[in-house]
């Protein structure tokens, strides 16, 4: 069975970034943190999953994401980062690309749209070509999860890492996967700015998805609704059905992609040791089981100051 892992790019990115420390450079003094820890978390999954396919979803460059169109609020709270921090992760993206192609992995996007909605539209083209894994720290990518998709979540912190079918979702949740957009509709989503509906918490919006279903069953019912919920229902049906929209994954956005397009052939290839050796990546190189000159001093050109 063909087996393809699909990486939220820029979550993967971010998350590298505030995982190594800024002083970690090159010898020429280019920092390098956020590139070294992509590649290091790569390393690792490749051997996990040992993948057949392996593509990175972008976000939209050039155009504004549908979401802000329907919302301009849509994820306004986020805080930027320092213009130090912006600087740094700014001049490692085209390092990443350099990395990527060496790799042969291919970049996927469509302008418009962000990269949960690139990911949604590869998991549902290939479902009954690849099982896809769906690999993120954004945990709205789980609605996705279905007989052919599973979602990882990479370990953070203290905490471990846990792949998610429908079981372990159900499970966790309560609720199917696919209905992770109606307990949103509800609940809201104060890390991308997504409102709900005011005064219904997390226990209410989980009630109310395990015994309804849909936003639309919700609606429908609500005479049979404790009073005071329904009323909070009634003032914030418009904010309800605007936050479902804003939180589904797109599955069909404008994007041209094979499956034979997105084949893997993994990482210990002469182009990825070169630029590895290039930035000093001496123990990645040794993960990829590229060995160095019989009895020659190691002497890595990556510097932590």
């Amino acid at each position: 069975m063909k087996r393809l892992v699909l990486i939220d790019t820029a979550n993967f990115l971010h998350r590298a970034f505030y995982a190594f420390p800024m002083q970690l450079t090159t010898s020429d003094g280019q920092i390098i943190n956020a590139v070294y820890g992509f590649a290091s978390m790569l390393i690792s999954l490749v051997k996990e999953f040992e993948p057949t396919h392996l593509a990175c979803a972008l976000e939209s460059e050039k155009e504004i994401v549908f979401r802000e169109i329907e919302f301009p609020d849509y994820k306004a709270t986020r805080v930027p980062k320092s213009p130090e921090e912006q600087a740094a992760y700014e001049s490692q993206i085209p390092l990443l690309g350099e990395f990527l192609e060496a790799a042969g992995i291919k970049t996927l996007k469509s302008e418009g749209y962000e990269a949960d909605d690139v990911i949604g539209t590869v998991a549902v083209g290939t479902k009954g070509k690849a099982e896809t894994i769906i690999v993120s720290n954004d945990r709205d990518l789980t609605q996705l999860i279905d007989e052919a998709s599973r979602f990882y979540l990479p370990a953070v912190g203290k905490g471990k890492a846990k792949l998610y079918g429908k079981k372990e979702f159900l499970e966790e949740y309560g609720f199917a996967p696919g209905q992770l957009v109606e307990y949103k509709a509800l609940r809201g989503d104060p890390s991308d700015n997504i409102p709900g509906v005011r005064g219904i918490g997390d226990k209410t919006a989980t009630k109310l998805v395990k015994e309804h279903g849909t936003l639309r069953n919700i609606y429908k019912n609500i005479l049979d609704i404790a009073p005071a919920v329904a009323e909070k229902l009634a003032d914030g049906k418009d904010d309800a059905f605007l936050s479902r929209k804003l939180a589904t994954i797109v599955t069909d956005a404008p994007l041209e992609f094979e499956l034979k397009d997105l084949e893997f052939k993994g990482l210990d290839n002469p182009k990825v040791a070169e630029l590895f050796e290039k930035w000093g990546f001496k123990s990645l190189l040794g993960k990829l089981g590229v060995s160095q000159e019989e009895g020659k001093e190691e002497k890595s050109q990556l510097k932590l100051l």
